[in-house]
């Protein structure tokens, strides 16, 4: 279960109001949580992130019969909005629903406000396997081809990203670090702009998500392969990087995942309570179509199940951030 710790890709766009859902209370369920909640995402609105929360919350919503609004506190490379869910109340009804990041930012940034701990794994929900895109006039038409000719040619390859820390960033870094090459490492503002100068020819490769596989189809990009250890429904046609055949990348998997925290020393019943309502949502029928439709992979995992994710998650990028000297945006 640790090992799916991938697949990737954009959650559909749906409205970028912040006040979810309001509805009659339910007598099945109950006047739980008691009032409105929040769902704090690091990330501005309308990103892959901030979509999911939305989806999420307006279920939950609808659960409650409570309003549910989620707040973007965007800004420091997730630091901000981190830092004020870590400082909410711990009584259940302020959330944080994050990405890659809670685990990288200690690693990348000096003097965080605020401790790790300070926030208890509650759900991980989903996680999305990144896809390794390549420029049509790179001589490589899978992975194995891809590493003898960064090996042999003794020119600069290019790797974007969508910015300095992003998981594509350090994903592309340890490609390059396991096969025992050097890239050159380009960051955008977003992985958009980066996607247009890698088929633009600007940049040669990128790890990106399902999204992308459309211009594969207009032979614009070539996919050489998912980043999961194992294949994945996302993407059935592409082979694992780690059963590519190069023994150096047999356990590489990137991407990012999905998944909802809560304030340390939040009463575990209303923990119990919280991670119960989010399974149930979750495998709602809409709530499924939704994820799917996004090309986002579910993946429900317990609070310890979660908790123990993501001190793998920190074990296999800590190494990687500190001798690549990466540094967040």
């Amino acid at each position: 279960m640790l090992g799916a710790a991938a697949a990737w890709a954009a959650f559909s766009a749906l409205s970028p109001s912040p006040a979810l859902a309001q509805t009659a209370p339910s007598a099945q369920h109950g006047p739980f949580p008691g009032g409105p909640t929040t769902l704090i995402v690091p990330y501005a609105a309308g990103g892959l992130t901030d979509n999911l929360a939305r989806a999420l919350g307006q279920r939950l919503a609808e659960r409650w019969g409570q309003p549910v609004v989620v707040d973007n506190r965007a800004g420091g490379g997730t630091v901000i909005g981190t830092t004020a869910a870590a400082r909410a109340p711990a009584d259940g009804r302020t959330l944080l629903v994050t990405s890659f990041g809670f685990t990288t930012n200690p690693f990348m940034v000096a003097n965080l406000p605020y401790k790790p701990s300070a926030l208890e794994p509650l759900a991980m929900i989903a996680v999305a396997p990144a896809i390794l895109f390549v420029h049509p006039s790179v001589p490589a038409d899978d992975v194995p081809s891809l590493v003898k000719y960064l090996k042999t040619s003794g020119k600069p390859f290019s790797f974007a990203s969508s910015g300095n820390g992003s998981s594509p960033h350090i994903g592309a870094e340890l490609f390059a670090s396991l096969i025992g090459v050097n890239i050159v490492h380009v960051p955008y503002r977003g992985n958009g702009p980066g996607l247009n100068d890698l088929i633009g020819g600007q940049v040669q490769a990128m790890f990106d998500s399902k999204a992308a596989l459309s211009f594969v189809k207009a032979g614009k990009l070539k996919a050489l392969g998912i980043s999961a250890l194992k294949p994945s429904a996302l993407a059935p046609d592409l082979k694992p990087i780690a059963q590519s055949g190069v023994p150096e990348l047999a356990n590489f998997a990137t991407g990012s995942w999905f998944g909802v925290l809560v304030p340390e020393g939040t009463p575990k019943p209303i923990q119990s309570r919280l991670y119960s309502d989010i399974r149930a949502v979750l495998d709602t029928p809409d709530m499924r179509e939704a994820i799917d439709r996004a090309g986002v992979e579910p993946l429900l995992l317990s609070q310890a199940e979660f908790a123990a994710y993501l001190k793998v998650e920190a074990e296999r990028w800590g190494p990687v951030i500190r001798d690549k000297h990466i540094k967040a945006d």
